[in-house]
């Protein structure tokens, strides 16, 4: 949250936002985007690549943002730990494959 807004306060040019809004500005995808862009190692987002795929990644899709599980399936693809509603049963769950809309893939080192 802190490591965000101060890269918002810091490079607001990269930002799309018109208003800074501390409260909310971390949790948005896009704003999250430009931070893992500018911060973070950027790693290929072809799932079948699965060597390039380790546990603690983070996955971006085009509205929601998943960490990559340690967990794979039976091809090797990992499972993304996520929160997708709130009615959602499993947390850790083999979605990579079902999902058209991975524009991001990062690593913290």
């Amino acid at each position: 949250m802190e490591l965000v807004n101060e890269d918002i306060k810091n490079n607001k040019e990269l930002y799309d936002i018109d208003a800074v809004d501390k409260n909310i500005d971390f949790r948005r995808v896009k704003n999250l985007k430009v931070y893992f862009d500018n911060n973070a190692i950027s790693l290929t987002t072809d799932i079948n690549e699965t060597e390039e795929w380790q546990g603690g990644d983070i996955v971006v899709f085009k509205k929601h943002i998943g960490i990559i599980s340690d967990k794979r399936n039976r091809k090797g693809i990992c499972f993304v730990i996520h929160h997708a509603n709130p009615y959602q049963i499993y947390y850790e769950e083999d979605i990579l494959e079902h999902r058209d809309d991975i524009i991001g893939h990062y690593r913290i080192s």
